[in-house]
């Protein structure tokens, strides 16, 4: 494939493009081909071209925000609600560029309040939305739909959003972790910790309000389907364990730390 070579090329070359219009050429092709399940063109190739222009300032704010609309308009709901299909991949890759735009943005301010409330909304309509959660796929690489969602997610919480916004953060991340879909075994939930994380260091939330979001957690539908159940409390006991290693490892968040070991006791009571 032409673009894979010459991707091959760009990186020999140390990622450097002197022509922005040749720059844009190679932007346009790479989100034509950003679902391909060709694992080092998809990953290896245009997601690492990507960040090396991206972080390094090679693109435009304003090619920035058109590419952060094509993603938004068009790839992150790309066929959304297949499962075990490769439109996965285009969902899941065009994701991954978004926390490289926040980052850029962080830097170079070209984003509004308007373009990050649009940002947060379309990234918990896919994480409501979102059906295949596969982690590696064999013989086409990592899809990680929830792992990319996650690392947004965390760029996302790094700007001074309202107090209702991000707790409507932490509720997504409660209805990811809450699903009886998939058992998570691809490090999904620390993604997802890393960004309650960041959430929590903006110090917004009082500690009832964390407690009530943290025993919401055992609050699912229960049925009598057993793998059912067993998925889904699996899922809240490995996420609430390593949140609560987390936390105290904080030497200032030994009191959120407290609340979970609480809640993963009532687990350990009720669900053994």
């Amino acid at each position: 494939m032409l673009l894979k070579k010459e991707l091959m090329n760009i990186k020999d070359s140390e990622y450097k493009i002197v022509d922005d219009s040749v720059l844009r050429n190679y932007i346009e092709a790479m989100l034509d081909n950003i679902g391909s399940t060709d694992s080092e063109l998809r990953d290896d190739l245009i997601y690492s071209t990507f960040s090396h222009w991206i972080l390094k300032d090679f693109v435009s704010p304003n090619l920035l925000k058109i590419i952060l609309e094509t993603i938004l308009d068009k790839h992150l709901f790309y066929n959304i609600g297949e499962s075990n299909s490769d439109s996965v991949f285009t969902r899941s890759f065009s994701m991954l560029l978004i926390p490289l735009i926040l980052m850029a943005d962080q830097k170079n301010k070209f984003l509004n309040s308007e373009d990050i409330l649009i940002i947060k909304k379309r990234i918990i309509c896919y994480i409501h939305s979102e059906k295949d959660l596969r982690g590696y796929v064999d013989e086409k690489g990592w899809a990680h739909a929830l792992a990319h969602a996650a690392d947004a997610l965390n760029e996302l919480a790094k700007y001074n959003l309202p107090m209702e916004d991000q707790l409507e953060l932490l509720n997504v991340i409660k209805k990811a972790i809450c699903t009886k879909e998939t058992i998570y075994t691809n490090l999904e939930d620390e993604r997802l910790i890393t960004a309650v994380m960041t959430i929590l260091k903006n110090n917004t939330f009082t500690s009832d309000v964390f407690k009530q979001w943290i025993c919401s957690f055992i609050l699912w539908e229960k049925t009598e389907v057993w793998h059912e159940e067993y998925i889904i409390i699996s899922n809240v006991r490995n996420f609430l364990g390593r949140l609560y290693f987390q936390l105290d490892q904080e030497g200032n968040k030994m009191n959120e730390a407290l609340i979970v070991k609480e809640q993963l006791n009532t687990m350990m009571k009720n669900y053994t």
